[in-house]
């Protein structure tokens, strides 16, 4: 790549001192190995051995807050069935952690339904669980 980048910009007048700055990191950087292939790992869940009726999970009209007088999320509707796969992202301190614990049901609405089907196992991931894992373990071994 680098020398194709060489070829196309070099003597162009208007990005000579780019390309010659470009030119030098390039040259200072290590060339690493070409990867043959990428180690795999088939992660197999088994289906569930009945399926439950829906809503799984439901939220309506929820509010949200720590402090009633200061909401944090006003109005969600939030609606699982056994068809659904859901990923929350977003960042730092727009209530994905709030949203979560009101899911879960750790955090109690302040206004609104909360219906959460007596046969729903929850798993949960987020972002603090990685301080918890020994990184010389594959995901695999993490998980035995």
């Amino acid at each position: 790549a680098s020398d194709v980048y060489k070829r196309q910009f070099r003597y162009n007048a208007k990005l000579a001192s780019l390309v010659q700055s470009r030119i030098k990191q390039l040259e200072k950087l290590d060339i690493i190995d070409e990867i043959i292939e990428d180690p795999t790992c088939i992660f197999l869940f088994s289906q569930p051995s009945d399926t439950i009726n829906p809503p799984l999970l439901r939220l309506d009209e929820a509010v949200v807050a720590y402090d009633p007088k200061n909401p944090i999320l006003k109005g969600v509707n939030f609606y699982v069935d056994m068809e659904s796969r859901i990923a929350l992202v977003g960042p730092n301190g727009v209530g994905t952690t709030t949203l979560l614990k009101a899911l879960t049901g750790e955090l109690p609405l302040n206004v609104g339904y909360y219906y959460r089907h007596n046969r729903l196992r929850l798993g949960l991931f987020t972002q603090h669980h990685v301080d918890q894992l020994d990184l010389r373990l594959s995901p695999v071994e993490q998980m035995q």
